[in-house]
């Protein structure tokens, strides 16, 4: 009966452990994966409206929390130069701030274009919560400053739930 008893009580400190480590396990982004060019607008080539018109749509950023504490996220309409082949996505989190630092590779050459691109990658080990959320648009070598921030404010993540944020209209990924 002692050895059951101590099973127990060592069995019930061992999960108290695992769940501790779960609950300080940082936050990561993976499996992103980039779109091709959805849209090719130039300033020079393109109609003064229609270029006007389509360059004015900020990029939206959707969230969506599963039970496993896994975020799937899209970043949708991100403007950048139509020479850019991947786009990465880096996080930092402390307490109840996230901040997101999208970036490309350097260009081997630049085009007389943007494009619109959509990136969609995962979050892992996210609670439902309210959140301090800025993201900013970094240079390839994911050097940003906060003239560069394309999101800052409050957002709500709810499991199960898209939520939806747009970001800055004139902001987009620099060129170098």
């Amino acid at each position: 009966m002692k050895k059951v008893f101590y099973s127990l009580i060592l069995f019930s400190g061992l999960s108290a452990c695992s769940s501790e480590k779960v609950a300080l396990e940082p936050l990561r982004i993976y499996d992103v994966a980039n779109s091709n060019c959805k849209l090719s607008i130039s300033p020079t080539d393109t109609r003064p409206d229609f270029y006007a018109e389509n360059n004015a749509i900020p990029a939206k950023l959707s969230i969506e929390l599963d039970k496993d504490g896994i975020a799937q996220c899209l970043l949708e309409d991100l403007k950048a130069n139509c020479a850019v082949r991947n786009i990465h996505v880096d996080i930092a989190s402390q307490d109840n701030q996230i901040t997101l630092v999208v970036y490309h590779n350097v260009l081997d050459a630049f085009a007389d274009c943007i494009c619109k691109y959509d990136v969609r990658f995962k979050m892992g080990r996210l609670t439902a919560g309210s959140y301090h959320l800025k993201a900013y648009y970094a240079r390839p070598d994911r050097k940003y400053d906060e003239a560069d921030i394309a999101y800052n404010g409050q957002v709500n993540i709810v499991q199960n739930k898209k939520v939806s944020v747009r970001f800055n209209p004139e902001a987009g990924l620099p060129e170098n």
